[in-house]
């Protein structure tokens, strides 16, 4: 049976507060459910039931099997690499936005997302290459997932974004992103959690020297508003799909 780890407690570990609810609370605290698929493929599930998945992949891409019989409301493709956009992955009809399709602010199933493309380090008009970084709220809590971001961020993309709580970060891509870089980004978008995306290795040695870090022992973790903590803490899935 897949294990659950709320970061609720998480933060409790870092002397960040969180706890259970009290009787005198007036409503539970909402979560978001969020499960690595493996790559740079993760499913969001509202308390309402809504569920997102990012960066469908190709299992002949990536040598990793991807996940039958899922249903999504919506999918997110942030480039056209096959790691990315296997959209055929699932037998509903989710929203899929991609490409121009997904740039600026769209919504689907009541919820807002936004669609902003970035600057990459491929030459232009390398469809494949491109880049959406996507935004959006779920329970209170606002995801940023970069994709395969491949610079630091400008003023205006910066801009766009806006506010963000949790930050999904690429972490040894093609082209992508140096130790500096990344520093940079989360200054620029200063993220209560930040989740590295890439191999187990490359995501080592970025960690190297960070000190505040909570390794999950499994594939999913529960977030809710409440239980975020105050100063940028990375979470790192379990490597066992990576």
């Amino acid at each position: 049976m897949r294990r659950v780890f709320c970061f609720m407690i998480c933060a409790a570990l870092l002397g960040c507060g969180g706890g259970e609810s009290s009787p005198s609370d007036p409503t539970p605290h909402r979560t978001v459910r969020v499960d690595w698929l493996g790559h740079e493929s993760f499913i969001f599930r509202s308390s309402l039931g809504t569920k997102i998945i990012t960066n469908p992949y190709e299992s002949s891409a990536t040598g990793m099997s991807f996940p039958e019989n899922l249903q999504p409301d919506i999918v997110l493709v942030s480039n056209e690499r096959a790691e990315a956009n296997n959209i055929n992955a699932f037998d509903n009809s989710p929203t899929v936005f991609r490409g121009a399709v997904g740039i600026g602010s769209n919504s689907a199933t009541g919820i807002r997302i936004r669609g902003i493309p970035t600057d990459q380090k491929t030459s232009p008009g390398d469809v494949a290459e491109a880049n959406l970084v996507f935004v959006w709220q779920l329970d209170g809590i606002r995801f940023c997932f970069a994709g395969n971001l491949e610079n630091v961020l400008s003023a205006p993309e910066v801009l766009q974004i806006g506010i963000v709580d949790v930050l999904f970060l690429p972490v040894g891509t093609p082209r992508g992103l140096t130790n500096a870089e990344r520093e940079t980004i989360v200054r620029q978008l200063r993220p209560q959690v930040i989740v590295p995306m890439g191999r187990s290795s490359a995501i080592s040695q970025w960690l190297r020297g960070i000190s505040r870090l909570h390794r999950l022992q499994g594939s999913s973790v529960l977030f809710s508003r409440e239980s975020l903590p105050p100063e940028p803490t990375v979470l790192v899935f379990d490597s066992a799909r990576r």
